[in-house]
């Protein structure tokens, strides 16, 4: 019996040192497969004001909290840095173009002090006198790698800002990015777009707050399933408020919640991804898009 025992505890043994070995082969010394692409990211929800210097210190605070926190890259709602006009004020008179980009490039000293990229909306005037709702994506290096000017802004955003016309994709890190706009969750197109482009994290900035609470589970659905759908990461983050219709969120590729603010507060929310792989839907039929000429007929 003894000897019976003493076999089975070698070959009990010798099976663990395979396994053992096996697994150290196909993962990390950190317990991650080694083709993972693991990064931290973020979304600062706090409550814009007109105050662009009140905006900047919430900013800052987000910052300085994302720094500890070993965050990557981080993102803060719809027209953060100025305010947002259309719920804010009638006129955007308030906006000082030249402050608003003193502020940015102080935004920029930050993301190399913090060693943190981020994704920070503004209302913005062109040189040609036109305003835009953009979004402009910083890298941690300090440095403005490109912007997205909101292609689906509302009936009253369009009394204060012309569409967009481009749909942007940025390189980071070896992974491919978008950036997107509050009411842009409601148009599956620009998403699948995107998804097309292999983009493998989608940074979304709102501004969905003033009334109407009751579509805040129906907004959070949706972006669930702008997730599920296209197979990507989403880290969505909206004004705190007053009155939310939305609340910041990070959904993975399978469309579930990684990690949710709470509604109306100041708060950082932070989850760890992989942005290695796109799932879901990848292949696509194309005739699709042809069928819109049917439509017609």
């Amino acid at each position: 019996m003894k000897k019976y025992q003493l076999f089975t505890g070698y070959v009990f043994l010798i099976l663990i040192v395979i396994l053992d070995t096996s697994f150290s082969q196909s993962w990390g010394k950190s317990g991650r497969n080694e083709n993972e692409i693991i990064i931290r990211v973020a979304a600062g929800q706090f409550r814009v004001e007109t105050d662009l210097n009140a905006n900047v210190v919430n900013i800052s605070n987000m910052l300085k909290q994302a720094a500890q926190d070993d965050v990557d890259i981080i993102v803060f709602p719809e027209c953060g840095l100025t305010g947002y006009p259309p719920r804010d004020k009638d006129e955007l008179d308030y906006v000082v173009q030249e402050k608003t980009e003193e502020a940015l490039k102080g935004l920029q000293q930050q993301a190399r002090k913090y060693d943190i990229a981020m994704a920070i909306g503004a209302a913005w005037k062109e040189t040609d006198g036109l305003w835009k709702n953009r979004a402009f994506f910083i890298t941690e290096d300090g440095k403005i790698v490109g912007h997205y000017d909101k292609v689906h802004n509302t009936n009253f955003e369009k009394k204060f800002f012309m569409n967009g016309t481009k749909l942007p994709v940025f390189n980071w890190r070896g992974i491919k990015v978008g950036l997107l706009i509050c009411a842009d969750m409601r148009y599956p197109e620009v998403w699948r777009l995107l998804r097309k482009d292999d983009v493998h994290l989608v940074l979304h900035c709102a501004a969905a707050f003033g009334n109407s609470e009751w579509k805040v589970p129906v907004l959070e659905g949706t972006l669930r399933c702008r997730a599920a759908e296209n197979g990507y990461h989403i880290v969505s983050c909206n004004n705190a408020g007053p009155i939310p219709m939305m609340v910041s969120a990070i959904y993975n590729p399978d469309g579930l919640v990684l990690a949710k603010a709470n509604y109306a507060m100041n708060e950082l929310i932070v989850a760890n991804i992989d942005v290695s792989i796109l799932k879901g839907f990848i292949h696509y039929n194309e005739n699709v898009y042809e069928l819109i000429k049917t439509t017609k007929r």
